[in-house]
């Protein structure tokens, strides 16, 4: 698992709306995704497969939203100037 600080954010915006999560995780079209699904659910919802969709939806999202493995690292760290890696490359075979 990647260490982020804020997996737990997004597993409770998963919590709140099935999407959020992943939209958190800037995974846009897999949250959207999420949110069509969740609507077409709540649409089926007057018939028994809905209620079980909403909540294998649901806990799909939360699950999904939890193992996100490519975080960035919080806070982002600085990259490197090409020289400075360069220069420490030549002082080390000296």
């Amino acid at each position: 698992m990647a260490n982020h600080p804020y997996r737990g954010l997004a597993v409770a915006l998963s919590f709140l709306l099935p999407g959020l999560g992943q939209i958190y995780n800037q995974e846009f079209a897999k949250g959207v995704r999420f949110i069509i699904a969740y609507i077409i659910s709540w649409a089926l919802s007057f018939i028994l497969i809905g209620w079980v969709l909403l909540l294998i939806v649901w806990i799909w999202s939360m699950v999904d939203a939890y193992q996100f493995k490519r975080r960035v690292p919080f806070p982002p760290h600085r990259a490197q100037p090409a020289w400075e890696s360069k220069a420490a490359g030549r002082r080390g075979t000296q």
